[in-house]
């Protein structure tokens, strides 16, 4: 052999040999970063707390994950300066832990082979990112709940953790005030809950610390302590062993252990971010529906004696109780406008109340005249018309179709509509309302040239009770719920709306609906 083929020989299987030895490094960094994926998907994807602890027990024992023998999850009360034993999941023995062990991987894999057989549905492009995505999580989610739940109750290891209570000594009790025993609890406490990563606890120092005999009796061996808080503080211990392996707990275990704590309290907040803002929203909806009962039943009430107060007027002015002089009947037409207006705003409430309390609410869509419902509400606005001396003028370049929407719904739209502007604008003034056919809708629009509204206050208007002049001593009455029942209508009728308007130079409102087929 030529030395450069004998060279050529000698430096040949070189690749192969360090790929034979890279190959099962890269194995394991591969199988550890699925894990980690894994992990993250199945804390991301609940923001239910009992999930989440099921997600911890399983995860610190599966053998894909920290591959811990057995865990236990200790609860801190914050107010009682205590602990609380809460769950563990683990086998009782050695010959338990690894058939415990091997069905876990069963499940493991039935949960893979369901997500690859729902992945051969095939999403459209647009949505395969967002689907694999949901599979992972579901496929991470699934597994650590379902095994938790199919697991946790193999022994009385459970039960026994739950009867686990102890108190953390406060600092005035280290300096001797403490009871016999407390003393060496509180050091060990203060070494597992005062350090940045988790601790190794021996089973002769939790003997020392007299810990309660549930744990001194589960955990016989070296255990791993780890703390998790969030930014309440201390929220929870967790305990795990490696009595059923042959290696004791090592550094990886521990880097293992302060990173998944880190997992778990990120999870934890936004949990309890969650449900914060579920109660403050539940809360809300709760005083809003209290708001909606009042107003319903504060309007009622004030109905029934407006009622009267208005048949006795109408009764004055038709003289079926005595001939009036003029000046009294000037004087009863005034008390009268003014009956009406507050009947009307007594109706305003009322609509606004039975539109919050029942959302579900439908109407029937049909063809109609929208002229037709203009006429109709006309009388309606004639009081305040009259007062201001303001002409509301139709504007008629065409015939009028029929639009699909809801003659009741539309008529209370353009009575607020008219109300407004006539609200808003100047005595002697005009109020327009013009019909424009747009393609396959038409478009009615009331437009004045009133007082106008700026940009920053149009974005609220819609808004129930909103004022734009909200000084106690503004020029224009009116509680701000026209447009409120305005949009509510809108959204029941299936419609639009737009606004234009400017400070000072008037408003346009157009509500716009598709047009009925004609025949």
């Amino acid at each position: 052999m030529t030395e450069a083929h004998a060279d050529e020989h000698q430096a040949g299987p070189a690749p192969d040999a360090e790929s034979t030895t890279d190959s099962p490094r890269l194995g394991q960094l591969v199988e550890r970063v699925s894990m980690i994926n894994r992990i993250h998907g199945a804390l991301r994807s609940t923001l239910n707390i009992d999930d989440i602890y099921s997600i911890i027990m399983t995860t610190m024992i599966s053998r894909s994950a920290l591959d811990l023998s057995r865990a236990f999850l200790i609860e801190y009360d914050g107010g009682r300066h205590s602990f609380h034993g809460l769950t563990a999941l683990g086998a009782s023995d050695r010959e338990e832990h690894d058939r415990l062990q091997d069905e876990i991987i069963d499940e493991e894999k039935y949960l893979a082979e369901m997500v690859r057989d729902l992945h051969q549905l095939e999403p459209s492009a647009e949505e395969r990112a967002l689907f694999n995505q949901s599979l992972l999580e579901l496929s991470s989610h699934a597994f650590w709940i379902t095994t938790y739940q199919r697991f946790s109750a193999v022994n009385g290891v459970r039960d026994e953790i739950r009867k686990v209570t102890f108190a953390r000594p406060m600092a005035k009790e280290h300096a001797g005030q403490a009871p016999g025993g407390e003393q060496p609890r509180a050091k060990l406490l203060d070494r597992i809950l005062n350090r940045d990563s988790a601790q190794v606890v021996s089973h002769a120092e939790l003997v020392a610390a007299r810990m309660p005999k549930q744990l001194l009796e589960a955990l016989t061996d070296d255990s791993l302590w780890c703390p998790i808080r969030t930014n309440k503080g201390l929220r929870l211990l967790l305990i795990a062993d490696k009595v059923y392996q042959d290696e004791p707990i090592s550094g990886n275990d521990i880097l293992h252990m302060d990173w998944f704590a880190g997992q778990v309290a990120l999870a934890l907040e936004n949990a309890e971010m969650f449900h914060h803002l579920e109660s403050a929203y539940n809360s809300l909806r709760e005083l809003d529906q209290m708001k909606t009962n009042f107003l319903a039943t504060i309007s009622h009430e004030l109905r029934t004696p407006l009622t009267a107060i208005t048949g006795y007027l109408q009764l004055l002015l038709e003289g079926k109780i005595g001939e009036l002089t003029s000046s009294q009947i000037e004087v009863l037409k005034r008390i009268q406008a003014h009956g009406d207006m507050l009947t009307g705003k007594v109706n305003d409430v009322i609509e606004i109340a039975e539109l919050d309390s029942d959302r579900s609410l439908e109407v029937e869509i049909k063809p109609i005249d929208p002229l037709n419902v203009l006429m109709n509400i006309l009388p309606r606005v004639e009081s305040r018309r009259a007062m201001k001396d303001i002409s509301i003028e139709p504007i008629l370049t065409h015939s009028i179709p029929s639009i699909l929407c809801n003659a009741q719904g539309l008529g209370r739209i353009l009575f607020h509509l008219l109300d407004n502007a006539i609200k808003f604008s100047d005595s002697n003034s005009s109020v327009r309302v013009e019909f424009l056919q747009i393609e396959d809708a038409l478009h009615i629009t009331v437009a004045d040239n009133g007082i106008g509204i700026s940009r920053e206050q149009l974005k609220k208007i819609f808004d129930a009770f909103y004022q734009v002049d909200s000084e106690l001593t503004r020029s224009y009455d009116g509680l701000g719920i026209g447009l409120a029942i305005i949009k509510r209508q809108i959204e029941l009728t299936k419609g639009q709306i737009e606004v234009e308007s400017e400070l000072g130079r008037g408003s346009r409102f157009t509500i716009i609906y598709p047009l009925a087929e004609q025949p």
